[in-house]
């Protein structure tokens, strides 16, 4: 039996035990959930990767390493214009040589995160912002909020660790916390609210409103109106209201939800304006935010990017250099303002709207990749790497901002290297090392 860090989403459970019979094969798992099962299994998983390939004649055939790597410095001396993409499931150490390459072949690299979690961040600089670790949601959490935010099916086990833990000034757990969930549809983690918890299902569409209406009635500028606030009665809103100011620990959650702008407003900045004033109104505690990425090392790329550049994605580099610029992926790749992808441990085809998918398909794409997928089958070169956290170690932050060493548990099929160690030899290679 061994415990293990597990690596199916950006909680990092640390308490999943594993079974290996003599041939360091996992037989068994327990503790993990859906997810960190899947993230486990996919060492077997017919979608595997195990070779590398290259596309000729409108098929992709399996070749050697050196052919393969060989094809792929081609393709990238070739390109005046790279984009490099993903690297959310891939450690700190990968994403720092991934930033390295896109310096040394004047490239722009982004990660998931620019159209996740990295708002926040930006946001933040505005505005400012207040954070939390989970360690202190369990030991001082009374309020904990869910605003567009569906833990139960994109982070399974969050409440489980968060909500229901007892901790060190919370010794009756679940007895003394109260959940509130604001979604404009009533998701699972409706199913799992008692007595004490608050929901509150909003008009679709009316966040923004009714955070604007908050802010003014948290400093007493407006009184709550008695038909209530989008869709919320009177009543529900007296409660809320009573939880956000007079509570010791709150913990806001952001999802998906919340990243939508309007013309009216950003709802995110201004949640983040609700919470300064809510964190100068309430004479109890302090009130705080985190927001539910679920990539298991997304929040990773903005430190790593960060530490080694000072700013947290989106990076064009230049002469050696990174440059001022307004672009993202998403823009990037709308004015097709490339000549060749490079994806790394994402499957951008799918995930991406299908006008910037074709857009990538168009163009030659290198795949660094565990698993087959969508971008698998449009990339002129496919380089198979280990898995990371189960063949490979390195570091990955967690939700809340708090590094976690990974360790490897087995040895990769092939003798796959880790994206790191790939990535060290692609930039060797290209600097003619």
């Amino acid at each position: 039996m061994k415990r293990i860090t597990c690596t199916g989403c950006s909680l990092l459970c640390d308490d999943i035990i594993i079974e290996e019979n003599d041939e360091r094969k996992i037989e068994q798992v327990i503790g993990a959930c859906i997810r960190g099962k899947e993230r486990l299994e996919s060492i077997k998983s017919h979608n595997r990767i195990l070779k590398p390939l290259f596309r000729e004649n409108d098929d992709l055939k399996e070749v050697g390493w050196d052919e393969a790597l060989e094809k792929a410095i081609q393709l990238i001396k070739e390109s005046s214009n790279p984009i490099l993409y993903g690297f959310s499931t891939t450690s700190c150490e990968a994403q720092a040589e991934g930033i390295r390459l896109a310096k040394a072949i004047n490239g722009f690299i982004d990660s998931n995160s620019t159209i996740c979690q990295g708002i926040t961040l930006n946001k933040s600089k505005e505005v400012g912002v207040t954070m939390t670790t989970l360690t202190e949601i369990i030991n001082k959490g009374d309020i904990i909020l869910l605003w567009g935010f569906n833990p139960i099916e994109s982070i399974p086990r969050l409440l489980n660790k968060i909500l229901f833990s007892r901790g060190k000034f919370r010794m009756t757990g679940r007895e003394i916390k109260t959940l509130i969930v604001i979604d404009p549809v009533k998701t699972a983690s409706y199913n799992i609210m008692g007595p004490r918890d608050i929901p509150l299902l909003i008009k679709p569409e009316s966040d923004l409103e009714l955070i604007q209406a908050l802010k003014k009635i948290c400093k007493k500028e407006m009184d709550i109106p008695s038909e209530g606030i989008a869709g919320i009665d009177k009543m529900d809103l007296e409660r809320l209201v009573a939880n956000l100011v007079d509570s010791e620990n709150i913990s806001i959650f952001t999802g998906q939800g919340m990243l939508q702008q309007s013309e009216d407003g950003d709802p995110l900045k201004e949640l983040l304006e609700l919470i300064e004033i809510l964190n100068n109104v309430n004479k109890k505690g302090r009130i705080s935010v985190i927001m539910g990425g679920g990539h298991f090392n997304m929040t990773g790329f903005d430190q790593t990017a960060l530490s080694l550049t000072g700013k947290n994605h989106s990076l064009q580099f230049k002469n050696d250099a990174l440059i001022d610029t307004d672009d993202n992926i998403i823009t990037k790749i709308e004015n097709e303002d490339f000549d060749l992808s490079i994806i790394v441990g994402t499957d951008a085809i799918s995930h991406l709207p299908s006008i910037l998918a074709s857009h990538l398909a168009s163009k030659p794409l290198i795949l660094l990749d565990n698993r087959k997928s969508s971008t698998y089958f449009v990339a002129d070169v496919v380089l198979p790497t280990a898995i990371t956290g189960v063949e490979a170690g390195g570091t990955a932050f967690r939700i809340d901002d708090v590094p976690i060493k990974l360790s490897k548990l087995i040895d990769p099929p092939n003798d796959l290297p880790s994206d790191e160690e790939l990535l060290i030899k692609i930039n060797k290679k290209i600097k003619g090392e």
